[in-house]
């Protein structure tokens, strides 16, 4: 109080030695041009903003980068970003023999010769290499997937995985028989898949299970359905003894939820996977 009084009655001519003495802080004032010159030297430099480019190298807590559209090859998200939103996609690996990949290769040649603008599921230009000593380069893994790739937050992930986990539980291994070339389109249309569907399901007329092999931008299933077809009338020419294209042992579940993979069923039947591939190709 005794401050508050003091500094409403005082001026720069009256602080005396008692006031200093007691600690008193008084405020002196300035000319107000003197003032003017003092804050305007004193004001600090504003600093550029940052580059855009370092906020996109930056990953998020799943350790995922965050990409631009054309890091995609011009495709879009199928749902927006949301922070703390991780994808979640669950899926059935589907591993290809040498044989089988020599095989699919033959086939994409002819497919990339009649839509050129086709690319394999990672991205490649498949035309790259037709006509060359390399032949058409196929992606390094396959899958089919199990259901769309949906959004789900961070604290649902365990409980996800557990629950994913348990539906497995007790499943066997089974053959998986690919028959006829098809063309499935994304729910916003903005990619086109020429595809082998799955054989003999059981499945109503959706869900179609498939192993997607290339891809193109946009809305081209009229197109793709030209080249499926002719695809299919090579298949009949090469494959007489059956309507199977090939067959994959299925062995294990996975799910893939931002950039972490959780095995989610294995089997563990004792006989492996080439011993009864070569049964069945």
């Amino acid at each position: 109080m005794d401050a508050l009084q003091f500094y409403e009655s005082s001026s720069d001519s009256d602080v005396d030695e008692e006031t200093e003495r007691r600690g008193f802080c008084v405020k002196r004032f300035k000319p107000a041009a003197e003032d003017k010159t003092e804050s305007s030297s004193a004001l600090p430099l504003s600093l550029p903003p940052p580059p855009p480019e370092l906020f996109s190298s930056i990953p998020d807590a799943a350790g995922t980068k965050k990409r631009t559209r054309s890091d995609h090859g011009g495709r879009v998200r199928a749902f927006p970003h949301v922070e703390g939103n991780y994808a979640l996609h669950v899926y059935i690996p589907v591993v290809l023999s040498a044989s089988i990949r020599t095989k699919i290769a033959l086939y994409l040649q002819k497919a990339v010769s009649l839509f050129p603008s086709l690319k394999s599921t990672e991205d490649d230009d498949l035309s790259a290499n037709v006509g060359s000593n390399q032949g058409i380069k196929l992606a390094t893994e396959f899958h089919i997937s199990l259901g769309r790739t949906v959004p789900i937050r961070i604290h649902q992930i365990d409980t996800m995985v557990h629950l994913l986990r348990r539906k497995f539980e007790g499943q066997k291994r089974f053959l998986v028989e690919f028959g006829t070339w098809e063309v499935f389109v994304n729910d916003d249309r903005t990619r086109s898949f020429l595809s082998l569907e799955v054989v003999a399901t059981g499945y109503a007329e959706n869900p179609r299970p498939h192993i997607s092999l290339a891809w193109a931008l946009g809305d081209v299933k009229d197109a793709l359905a030209t080249v499926a077809q002719e695809l299919n009338t090579m298949a009949c020419f090469r494959e007489e003894k059956s309507a199977c294209f090939f067959t994959s042992l299925a062995t294990k579940v996975e799910c893939r939820i931002g950039q972490k993979l959780h095995p989610i069923w294995t089997t563990k039947d004792k006989k492996s996977m080439l011993e009864l591939s070569e049964t069945v190709n």
